[in-house]
């Protein structure tokens, strides 16, 4: 079987949404938020400086979760009446996170129409979930978004290994040494995935060459 990876063009999208939900997470808005990480590290995010933010983006998977790895979580969500306006007009403060949600579903939604296994890569879904991602319309994906207030969190908040690891060398500026740094926060992420083709695919995952993101 053939492990396509991530386009060049699907980790451009990547990267900036990590952008705009690390400018959220250590804003006065993602305050909030910065408390699902460990103690130690939450002023650390807050004090990220512009720099930091484009090179810790650069990993080659999304740094916020959006629980898709609770599929009873997913089921209940999917048979839900929408409650909320899809249109309604903007203005709180929670819009911001609101519209990073949407726009990485809506990116996650049109790649796994087109292919799973990357989709898995970057947001460390299960292939049900990619399925039922592809499976709703781009509507009923975006109602998802809007619905749920806590869909969108910082991936692995308590996993304190992978966050020091991302916020220590993830930042460096010696390209080698921050590229180690998130490709061993790739292979932390992917390997919790407990399926029963789980073993094939982080095997496959060791072998797939993901193009690196040069600007």
């Amino acid at each position: 079987m053939q492990f396509n990876g991530p386009e060049h063009a699907d980790l451009v999208d990547v990267r900036s949404l990590n952008i705009a939900f690390l400018e959220y997470l250590r804003g006065p808005s993602g305050e909030q938020m910065r408390h699902d990480l460990p103690a130690t590290l939450r002023s650390v995010v807050s004090a990220l400086t512009d720099r930091h933010v484009h090179r810790l983006a650069d990993v080659p998977f999304l740094l916020l979760t959006l629980s898709e790895s609770d599929d009873t979580y997913w089921n209940r969500i999917l048979q839900e009446s929408p409650v909320r306006d899809l249109f309604a007009a903007a203005g709180s403060e929670t819009d911001s996170i609101d519209r990073i949600t949407s726009a990485a579903l809506g990116f996650l939604w049109q790649l796994a129409r087109r292919n799973a296994y990357a989709t898995r890569l970057v947001s460390g879904g299960s292939l049900h979930w990619c399925e039922q991602l592809a499976s709703c319309t781009l509507l009923r994906v975006l109602q998802c978004a809007h619905q749920q207030q806590r869909l969108t969190g910082p991936r692995l908040a308590d996993d304190p290994v992978f966050w020091q690891r991302l916020l220590g060398a993830g930042l460096s500026s010696d390209d080698d040494v921050r590229r180690a740094a998130h490709l061993a926060s790739l292979q932390t992420m992917l390997t919790p995935i407990d399926l029963k083709p789980a073993r094939r695919f982080r095997t496959a995952a060791c072998y797939t060459s993901t193009p690196a993101l040069k600007l």
